[in-house]
């Protein structure tokens, strides 16, 4: 469009020349279509501005009724705006001073370790412990860092004050109890497991001793004094995971000691004390079981006799074997062998009748081992009878001048003799014999003994006095030396 004042043109849609701001005023070309629109448009702007009327006729309807219920119910309104103006107050001072929850403190503390001030965080949880010493959270975590730290002690502490808060349920409690083991394992203080856990009587520590804390060993055989060797067996306890260490004179054992892996064997004389530990993967060590052992030159073994005690009907020679380097040495009078015994170098004729044989093996030490006795009761087949032995002894006298005759006829003197048998005995060593008694009979037919015993082997016939030793036993008298 060209300005019509000043002939510049004029940009669309201004109302002024930008030139000399004359007005430009617009008269539009008149068409009826433009004109019922324009009608239309105005009577839809009329209705629009009735209903708008409407409306705030009856919104002001509305609020008037409010404030006719406003008026009936101020006493409600006031104390629920005086409510909410509290409540405002409180939340102001909630935002102006938050109180921390534990979790807060969990965070914060978390947060500082993270920037890497551990010593804040230590603090942070050290506050919070004071605000809930009710809280186990508190306490692990503190524990944690106090070990981040390298505090090991304060660790423990923090940990401690769970196990004695009665507060805590039981699984708390032994988490924390396993915890400080924990500890004192990583830091190679099981003296230190074993302290703690021997402090509390209740259940819940009982229960940890067993777990942790293993049983003694069992070591056999008991103490005591044992001939050359001995053989020392180490049991161990059973449902635990541990070794077995053990020393032999040299003090109390540790992880250090000799590890036991099979028997111990002592074969050398001498005074031995033997301490042996269980100890677990804690290091842990058990209770020290002991035994004191001495080991003494044994004693050789007793000799063996090969011919065992019993009857017998045939000569038999007795043989006696003893171990390398031993002696024997025996008796048949009943005492028991020593040194001064009889010596024993071949085998032993058995004696004929009842005999008793002590014998012992003594080693180049002069140690003497058990005595073994053997008791024998060699009888022959009798082979002479009572009438036999009766003639025999009659014709051993005549042969030695001491009868005339057969008849019994004693030189220069009346009568005669005669000979009865009398019984059968038994002499040790000597075997069986038949009594036979001497009596004079004068020519008027008085028979009288004259003293004279006479024995006659059963078996072989031969002839002896019999005479009595100092302790009034039968005893043979050879008949040569009557």
């Amino acid at each position: 469009m060209i300005c019509p004042k000043c002939g510049f043109e004029i940009p669309e849609g201004h109302m002024y020349c930008d030139n000399c701001g004359a007005e430009i005023n617009f008269v539009p070309d008149f068409e009826p279509e433009v004109e019922n629109e324009i009608n239309a448009t105005l009577s839809g702007v009329a209705d629009e501005l009735n209903k708008e009327e409407r409306i705030k006729q009856e919104r002001k309807q509305k609020r008037m009724e409010l404030i006719k219920s406003i008026k009936n119910k101020r006493h409600v309104i006031l104390m629920s705006v005086a409510a909410i103006v509290v409540f405002g107050f409180c939340v102001y001072l909630i935002a102006l001073y938050p109180e921390k929850t534990s979790n807060n403190y969990l965070t914060s503390a978390e947060l500082a370790k993270n920037e890497g001030d551990i010593e804040k965080a230590i603090s942070i949880l050290q506050e919070a412990e004071e605000q809930f010493p009710d809280n186990s959270d508190l306490l692990f975590r503190l524990s944690d860092y106090y070990l981040e730290n390298g505090d090991t002690e304060k660790a423990v502490e923090a940990l401690l004050d769970i196990t004695e808060n009665s507060n805590f349920q039981e699984e708390t409690i032994v988490n924390a109890y396993e915890s400080i083991i924990s500890i004192y394992k990583q830091n190679n203080e099981s003296d230190k497991i074993v302290e703690i856990l021997q402090e509390g009587e209740n259940s819940i520590v009982a229960g940890l001793r067993e777990k942790y804390i293993p049983e003694s060993p069992i070591l056999l055989p008991v103490s005591g004094e044992y001939d050359d060797t001995v053989s020392i067996v180490l049991e161990p306890p059973s449902g635990t995971d541990f070794n077995i260490y053990y020393t032999v004179n040299d003090g109390n054992p540790d992880a250090g000691s000799i590890l036991y892996e099979n028997e111990i064997v002592i074969d050398t004389v001498g005074e031995y004390e033997i301490k042996a530990v269980c100890i677990n993967e804690y290091g842990v060590s058990s209770s020290v079981v002991e035994g004191k052992f001495s080991v003494v030159e044994g004693a050789p073994a007793p000799p063996e006799i090969l011919e065992p005690s019993g009857e017998y009907n045939q000569n038999t020679m007795i043989v006696a074997v003893a171990e390398a380097g031993s002696t024997i040495f025996y008796t048949s009078n009943g005492a028991d062998p020593t040194s001064s015994s009889k010596q024993y170098i071949s085998p032993i004729t058995m004696p004929v009748g009842t005999s008793h044989f002590k014998f012992v093996a003594i080693n180049e030490e002069g140690v003497m081992s058990e005595v073994v006795e053997r008791n024998y009761h060699l009888v022959f087949t009798r082979l002479v009878s009572t009438e036999q032995a009766v003639n025999l002894l009659v014709n051993t006298l005549v042969r030695l001048d001491y009868l005339l005759d057969s008849s019994g006829k004693v030189r220069g003197v009346d009568g005669y003799n005669q000979y009865i048998y009398n019984s059968e005995i038994e002499i040790q060593g000597a075997g069986e014999y038949y009594v036979i008694v001497e009596y004079h009979v004068t020519n008027d037919g008085i028979s009288t003994p004259t003293g004279l015993l006479y024995a006659v082997n059963t078996h072989d016939g031969s002839v002896n006095r019999l005479g009595y030793d100092s302790s009034g036993k039968y005893t043979l008298i050879t008949i040569s030396n009557r």
